[in-house]
């Protein structure tokens, strides 16, 4: 697919725009006062996938942990603050890699400036996100997505003014149809990346199959910098491992160890459901250089065969387990060897793709 060229901009050490990748944002559940918990659910969305991550900012108390979470967070931080210039202003000049702004609850102009002015002196990332949940009430007799895009359009007149380009923007519906316009109109008239999201989607199946629609039409028309899986779920994991496999679906996330499985049927002579959960825990500490797909098979019959295109595979027998590589059987293995024995050739794989890659780097 041709991506949208946009600007390129650096949140923290993640390139967003430009030629570069796609990247995973997820956001936090825990208050950022309760600072060991916050990098713990930190971690844990790094692990998932996400390159960087949003946390609310209510009040001074929240943006004191937030200073302290950034000293030892593995991924840059973007600070959401609504209704209160003062903590926005504050978080810029603790440097907070990333300060989000919702155009509907921001009140102060002359504040605005201060922010853009404080931004300019360093290297912070201004994240402009509006939400029709919560338009400017003068824009509100449109419709949302002409609303969204006015309030956009407004909100940027100021550091477009004062030449003020490390910009993100986004304009959310929870209306899978009115999120893709949005994004198409945001592509046509601005040069700024763009974060994607569809706000609101809800919670389990419901907001996966949501999102997966809305995000990969987006991303299918070359549209999208930055995306986000807004989920109802007690952590972000589930987030970040959904938007992962959304960019691995649409062909935008070439790196890591993709598992396939079969569906499983009464040819099925191995325990394929529960083996596929304990490889997936397995592989989570395992990072991979290059692309690696990894296949789990029920039987024979679509073993080799059919996941042929799999770097590594695991096909179950009556008792046993056919390991194969590219299609070609390399072993038979007892079933409860299976695990231990797929880890082994994995990360004999991956040893062998760093070892190549060094030595083209050399030459």
């Amino acid at each position: 697919m041709k991506r949208e060229k946009t600007l390129q901009i650096y949140l923290g050490s993640v390139a967003i725009g430009g030629d570069s990748s796609v990247s995973v944002e997820s956001m936090g559940r825990i208050y950022p006062g309760k600072v060991e918990e916050c990098l713990s659910e930190i971690r844990a969305a790094a692990l998932a996938g996400s390159d960087c991550f949003r946390i609310a900012v209510p009040d001074e108390e929240a943006l004191s942990g937030l200073i302290q979470v950034k000293k030892h967070s593995p991924l840059p931080l973007i600070a959401d603050i609504h209704f209160s210039p003062a903590l926005a202003l504050k978080a810029a000049q603790a440097g907070i890699d990333g300060i989000r702004l919702n155009p509907g609850t921001w009140k102060s102009r002359h504040q605005y400036h201060q922010l853009i002015e404080c931004l300019k002196l360093g290297n912070g990332v201004l994240r402009l996100g509006a939400n029709t949940g919560s338009l400017p009430s003068r824009f509100q007799k449109k419709g949302r997505v002409e609303a969204l895009l006015d309030s956009i359009i407004e909100i940027l007149e100021v550091p477009q003014k004062k030449n003020f380009n490390r910009i993100i923007l986004s304009a959310k519906s929870t209306d899978i149809d009115e999120t893709i316009e949005i994004y198409e109109r945001l592509a046509e008239i601005f040069p700024y990346p763009l974060h994607v999201g569809l706000t609101e989607a809800g919670e389990g199946l419901e907001g996966i199959i949501k999102s997966t629609i809305a995000l990969g039409t987006i991303l299918q028309k070359g549209i999208g910098n930055n995306i986000r899986v807004s989920l109802t779920s007690p952590n972000p994991v589930l987030e970040s491992q959904v938007a992962v496999q959304i960019l691995r679906g649409v062909g935008l996330r070439q790196k890591g160890i993709e598992v396939i499985s079969c569906p499983t049927c009464a040819r099925t002579r191995g325990d394929v459901v529960s083996f596929v959960k304990e490889i997936k825990e397995a592989i989570q500490l395992i990072t991979s250089p290059s692309p690696l797909r990894l296949a789990i098979m029920g039987c024979e019959v679509n073993g080799p065969g059919e996941a042929k295109e799999a770097d590594l595979g695991l096909a179950f027998g009556k008792s046993t387990a056919l390991l194969f590589v590219r299609g070609k059987i390399i072993k038979t293995i007892h079933q409860q060897d299976a695990l231990p024995e797929l880890i082994k050739q994995l990360q004999l794989m991956i040893t062998n793709q760093k070892t190549k890659e060094e030595e083209e780097n050399t030459l």
